[in-house]
């Protein structure tokens, strides 16, 4: 069963890792066009506790929208194309330290530990329209010499952005 996570302080979990949505935050700028329709930059803002629940684990810090070797992968959804310009993230946490394997920076989590991710992406939309980001899968493993990642597939959604 495939389920669902939006700000509110849901959470949900497997049996490694726990995560809990803290902050779920969207504005936007209009960008007026004399020459044609309006457009609009979006920004979304995730705040993500994610709890090493039986063991260690360890998270890539870095978000995208396709199958590269990345934490966090995301999709946007919305009533019209939109397209992303820019993406960051960042992670912090009592106990929490930074790992680099080769050109991969990951996040330790101790067991029993949390860790907060912060993520924010920026977009450029269709005035009048609506967007949101989805996080489809956080990717982690349990030992950083695994050959594969073991996969976190609940969705963790951003509050819906109005261009409008």
């Amino acid at each position: 069963m495939k389920t669902s996570l939006t700000a509110g302080a849901q959470q949900a979990g497997d049996e490694h890792i726990q995560c809990e949505v803290q902050v779920s935050q969207t504005r936007f700028k209009r960008i007026p066009n004399p020459e044609g329709p309006d457009s609009a930059v979006g920004n979304f803002f995730l705040k993500l506790d994610v709890t090493a629940l039986q063991e260690a684990i360890y998270i890539p810090i870095s978000i995208a929208s396709g199958k590269k070797p990345t934490g966090f992968v995301y999709q946007i959804e919305g009533t019209a194309e939109g397209e992303i310009s820019t993406t960051d993230i960042s992670c912090r946490g009592e106990g929490v330290s930074n790992v680099t394997l080769g050109t991969l920076l990951y996040a330790k989590i101790p067991v029993g530990s949390t860790a907060t991710f912060r993520i924010q992406i920026e977009m450029k939309g269709k005035w009048g329209k609506e967007y949101k980001i989805v996080i489809n899968r956080v990717n982690y493993k349990l030992d950083p010499s695994d050959a594969r990642y073991k996969k976190f597939d609940t969705a963790i959604g951003t509050k819906v952005l109005k261009l409008r």
